[in-house]
């Protein structure tokens, strides 16, 4: 029996300490780019990523263009994520993932692994968009999780479209990280760009965002009557992520608004989900044409969130996390809803425009007429630690 033919029984039988034994006992002459490959299966397999990504490193250039080549890296690249100690480590493990999982599918493997690469591709996008990465250190849940959702009629998506008005909004030319000129299509579903200096990429996701997310999100929108609607309607959408976590928050959130509005103007969208909330086409875009005036599009940025209780008006922010920045909430007041809000906005604006920080037992004045106390506990109408203002007044008008 020849050793191809033993590995490929011992990888059926799951005796993948064999093949890692056999390979490592053979002179360094008669280890092929073949057997090191099945030794890089072996340790992803053993759940030896590391050693793994070592072993696929080593074989010759022209053998690393193949798809099978680039799952394995994408494999261990996944896995090794799971076990990473911080957030920016896993997200970059991720990042790198997603990219060589994006070229395996560009390679055209055989249909089993078409469909592997597609399913963790899915994977890789809902990871990397999850408040649930491991992060020991002290940053917020949400921090640097720059994405967003268009709904769409249908699973069609006009790349050439999308380029060309993307350099008529906000005249900057997109690179795309390969030649491929097709349109995005389930078939082919990422696209993977620079713009502004930042990565971000594309998804087609061939069904509907995740119903219970979405439509609570879209019942929220006070300002569309519709959004429940338009929502339970479509029937795929496009998952826009910024991927380059070293550039500075606020031009990842810029890429971000720049890539959702153009996409906006894609025949087959119907809304744009942002995690908070449902927004109008038209709105959305409306909203992100400040920036060309140079000023930040915090209404694409933040949802201010306004609720009733029994005892009064209430309201929060939804995405000052996003740029490592306490949500802020207002419970229990006695104001009318448009007068909430507008402390909303100019409580958020102050934290992302003026770079105020509040912290607890500060005091804020709002429209100079109060100092008001702040304290940081746990959310009330939002997870995690939010930071309360408390009216003591109902006098307090904003100008």
């Amino acid at each position: 029996m020849t050793l191809a033919k033993q590995i490929d029984k011992w990888y059926r039988a799951g005796a993948h300490e064999e093949t890692v034994k056999a390979i490592l006992n053979l002179a360094q002459a008669d280890v092929t780019d073949a057997l090191t490959e099945d030794l890089a299966v072996a340790y992803n397999n053993l759940g030896q990523y590391q050693k793994a990504m070592g072993a696929l490193k080593h074989m010759d250039f022209q053998n690393r263009s193949s798809p099978h080549w680039h799952y394995c890296m994408g494999y261990a690249l996944y896995y090794a994520a799971a076990d990473s100690p911080t957030r920016e480590k896993q997200r970059a493990l991720l990042e790198g993932a997603f990219h060589s999982f994006f070229r395996a599918l560009k390679l055209k493997p055989e249909k089993g692994l078409e469909s592997e690469c597609k399913e963790f591709l899915a994977w890789i996008t809902e990871d990397l968009n999850s408040t649930e990465l491991s992060d020991p250190s002290p940053r917020k849940e949400r921090e640097g999780a720059f994405c967003c959702s268009i709904l769409l009629s249908g699973a069609w998506f006009d790349k050439e479209k999308f380029i060309r008005d993307f350099y008529t909004d906000w005249s900057v030319h997109i690179t795309l990280s390969d030649d491929d000129d097709n349109v995005l299509t389930p078939h082919s579903p990422c696209l993977i760009f620079t713009a502004d200096n930042i990565t971000a990429a594309i998804t087609m996701i061939p069904s509907p965002a995740p119903e219970k997310e979405a439509l609570k999100a879209a019942a929220c929108n006070y300002l569309w009557p519709n959004a429940v609607k338009v929502t339970q309607k479509h029937k795929a959408h496009l998952l826009i992520t910024v991927l380059d976590a070293k550039a500075p928050l606020m031009e990842q959130g810029l890429l971000l608004v720049k890539i959702a509005s153009t996409c906006c103007l894609q025949l087959s969208a119907t809304g744009v989900f942002t995690g908070a909330a449902v927004y109008q086409l038209g709105l959305y875009r409306n909203l992100s044409s400040v920036i060309r005036d140079g000023r930040l599009p915090v209404f694409n940025w933040i949802w201010f969130g306004l609720y009733r209780t029994p005892r009064g008006v209430s309201g929060y922010t939804y995405g000052l996390e996003v740029f490592g920045k306490d949500e802020i909430e207002i419970s229990d007041t006695d104001m009318e809803p448009d007068r909430l809000r507008g402390i909303l906005v100019d409580l958020a604006s102050c934290v992302l425009e003026d770079c105020a920080v509040f912290q607890d037992g500060d005091t804020v004045e709002v429209a100079g007429y109060k100092k008001l106390p702040v304290a940081r506990s746990k959310g009330i109408a939002l997870p995690g630690a939010t930071l309360k203002i408390s009216f003591l007044s109902p006098r307090l008008t904003v100008l």
